[in-house]
């Protein structure tokens, strides 16, 4: 939301906004000369023409009933989202897992090309500073949020599609707020995305996307399949990085090399340069921004060293993001100890066994709370059944809040440890402490 606030106030449209919780981005707001409110409040939509809204909020809150009533149009987030499509020629990006870094790998090899694109991200991009960035090009880099059927209604000039399965899928639960009702309509929303891109581009890796886009007139598929139109050879992948050679139509073949570890991150990568490539550019000017690339806000996210161990950040949160995770992890060779948060309540009464399958792949498992995102608790459903399920894989688990966690793990840290941080809540906070420990070290 505040990334399209920043876009209209560029533009030069008065734009003001709230929220419960602020304080991140409220000083960033505020330079940009937008009005911000700390709660909400209907007098807060009084003066507005326009009154935009994320998926999270209900559609019979007091501020949109207020706005509604003065006559003001009011809009969801991904309606907006909309307009600013048409508006540019669009590379848009979604996916269950790795939009976010697809986005900023394929906005960082246009940056290198000197294409100064636009940028909407769900994540910090170092080379924008922050996760929108209003260019002089022709080129719109946007991340599509999947979890909104609204999703299906964008156009663009290249569809990505990076994977899809399961998540956002509310099965019997009544919570509809970012959730499609079933897979079936999560698959359809898909497919109606990918109708109205100019040009498909999925992973030919991902088992079921041949079947669902297999009709689409201007599909093209990256992978390491010896079908894909964009083929990944010779990955080698380490703890620190990978390297591989990208085949490409009617053109010689890309030699990459990331700094970002783990297979995903090659596809990642691979398909923001054949995103780049369908755009119409050659993206072989772009590989040295790219090898420079050092990720997103909250994706593998180094925060410190201290006693000699690495602690790292991921927004890894859905069961296949934390197996690809704690897998890389691995590959560092030190001891994984794992934060896992939980996240929302319906994905966790849907995926808990599968979440503690793929947390039992650390050495050692750390969880926290539910963080709910707002979602009502669900009976029955909590930490105690995955921290049991941990230990039955011969794996030590523990529950605790974000305090005990911090101090636990700063009274055991080992020098070669991992500590990784897991969830798209606030679980990054235990990282942030255990790196104030290294500086509080450090001073005395």
């Amino acid at each position: 939301m505040h990334a399209l606030a920043l876009w209209y106030r560029r533009e030069g449209f008065r734009v003001s906004g709230c929220d419960a919780r602020i304080d991140a981005v409220q000083p960033l707001l505020e330079e940009a000369g937008i009005e911000v409110h700390r709660g909400h409040a209907a007098s807060h939509a009084v003066d507005a023409d326009v009154v935009v809204h994320s998926m999270a909020i209900a559609g019979d809150h007091p501020e949109l009933v207020a706005a509604r009533q003065r006559g003001a149009r009011v809009m969801k987030r991904i309606e907006l989202l909309a307009e600013l499509f048409e508006a540019r020629r669009t590379i848009a990006v979604t996916g269950t897992h790795g939009k976010s870094t697809t986005t900023g790998m394929a906005a960082t090899v246009l940056l290198g090309l000197g294409a100064d694109p636009s940028v909407q991200i769900g994540a910090r991009l170092p080379a924008i500073h922050g996760n929108v960035h209003f260019g002089t090009g022709p080129d719109l880099v946007a991340e599509v949020d999947e979890s909104d059927p609204g999703f299906a209604a964008l156009s663009s000039s290249v569809a990505v599609m990076t994977n899809l399965e399961d998540d956002h899928i509310a099965g019997p639960y009544d919570e509809r707020r970012n959730y499609h009702a079933s897979l079936d309509d999560l698959q359809r929303a898909a497919r109606a995305f990918a109708a109205r891109g100019e040009t498909l581009l999925y992973c030919a890796d991902w088992d079921g996307l041949d079947g669902l886009f297999h009709d689409h007139p201007r599909a093209r598929s990256y992978g390491e399949g010896a079908g894909a139109d964009f083929r990944l050879e010779g990955l080698e992948a380490s703890g620190d990085g990978s390297r591989f050679r990208l085949t490409r139509p009617d053109r010689e073949p890309l030699d990459v090399r990331l700094h970002v570890p783990g297979r995903h991150n090659a596809l990642n990568a691979a398909a923001a340069l054949a995103a780049v490539e369908l755009a119409g550019y050659d993206a072989s000017g772009g590989l040295p921004a790219l090898a420079a690339y050092g990720g997103v806000g909250r994706r593998w996210e180094r925060w410190g060293e201290p006693n000699g161990a690495l602690v790292v950040d991921d927004y890894a949160h859905h069961p296949t993001e934390v197996q690809a995770t704690l897998l890389t992890a691995r590959a560092t060779g030190r001891r994984v100890r794992a934060v896992l948060q939980p996240h929302r309540w319906v994905r966790t009464a849907r995926h808990w066994k599968a979440l503690a399958d793929a947390a039992a792949i650390a050495d050692e498992v750390v969880v926290l709370d539910i963080y709910s995102a707002g979602e009502a608790p669900i009976p029955g459903v909590g930490v105690d059944a995955i921290v049991e399920r941990i230990r039955e894989r011969g794996v030590p688990a523990s529950h605790h809040d974000l305090a005990s966690a911090s101090a636990y793990l700063a009274d055991s840290l080992m020098p070669d440890d991992l500590v990784i941080t897991l969830g798209a809540g606030d679980v990054w906070k235990v990282a942030r402490d255990l790196s104030r420990t290294e500086g509080d070290r450090a001073a005395g």
